[in-house]
């Protein structure tokens, strides 16, 4: 039975519910902790059983749906396929093993799975970078950026996704940081969510005329830097299959601690 959260206690009993396994679902984690009441375009519930006791969270930000149990194995999938269909979306957040499970009811959906790494230990050095906060005027070039990559395309609505980075930027949810060379952002990367204490830092991109120049290590660095001076804990995410961007993680100190599963509508 699904109860939309309304109450600033039912916001403790989410994060209550999560508990330490909060890294492993920062999406949802960090929306719960910022929106969780509600917005125009926000809106999360509880599944709970007839013991009146949580079996998991729902939460549809946007257009993309998000869910968490910490019941891997035993949660009914048939709540989530019927959310699924009742709910507008285009996108669906899951952990790597429900995302497993469901794999074969979403054949209408691309499916990716990402490793969310820990990034406490990336961006740790004192040096010249040549990343640079940026400014809310800066955010149409940091869409028109993104919307070149074809992950972005195949995902975001161009209108939607601008919606989105100013809603995120005025509500100091997150921070943009890029390069700029040539009078134009050649590589950005931001946090996709800040609460106090916690980050997830990602959306590395970088123009194809400036790659391989190290604009992606400085850019991302960068950002860690900043985060790690005002004692952020961070985490980042990689594609299950560039084995080359985890090695190089992981030589900067990260390391995987969980997987996420993304299904976006074909």
């Amino acid at each position: 039975m699904l109860n939309r959260i309304t109450t600033v206690e039912e916001i403790k009993d989410a994060i209550s519910y999560i508990g330490e396994r909060y890294k492993s679902t920062p999406y949802l984690y960090v929306n719960i902790l910022k929106y969780g009441l509600g917005t125009e375009n926000v809106v999360a519930w509880f599944d709970k059983n007839k013991n009146n006791q949580i079996d998991g969270i729902y939460l549809l930000y946007y257009d993309c749906i998000h869910f968490y149990t910490n019941d891997l194995e035993g949660y009914p999938i048939e709540k989530l396929l019927d959310f699924a269909d009742e709910t507008a979306h285009k996108v669906i957040m899951l952990q790597g093993e429900i995302g497993n499970r469901v794999e074969r009811a979403f054949q209408t959906y691309y499916s990716e799975r990402n490793y969310v790494i820990d990034m406490d230990k990336c961006g740790l050095e004192d040096r010249v970078y040549q990343s640079q906060i940026a400014e809310r005027e800066d955010i149409p070039q940091i869409v028109d950026l993104l919307m070149a990559d074809p992950e972005y395309i195949n995902v975001y609505d161009r209108n939607v996704l601008s919606k989105q980075l100013f809603d995120r930027f005025d509500g100091n949810f997150s921070r943009f940081f890029v390069v700029k060379m040539d009078g134009k952002i050649v590589a950005t990367c931001s946090t996709y969510g800040e609460v106090p204490g916690f980050a997830l830092v990602g959306g590395v991109i970088v123009h194809p005329d400036y790659r391989r120049r190290g604009l992606a290590g400085d850019v991302e660095n960068y950002a860690c830097h900043i985060l790690n001076n005002e004692h952020i804990s961070r985490v980042g995410f990689v594609n299950f299959h560039n084995a080359a961007s985890l090695a190089l993680h992981e030589k900067l100190g990260a390391f995987s601690i969980a997987v996420l599963a993304k299904f976006v509508k074909k």
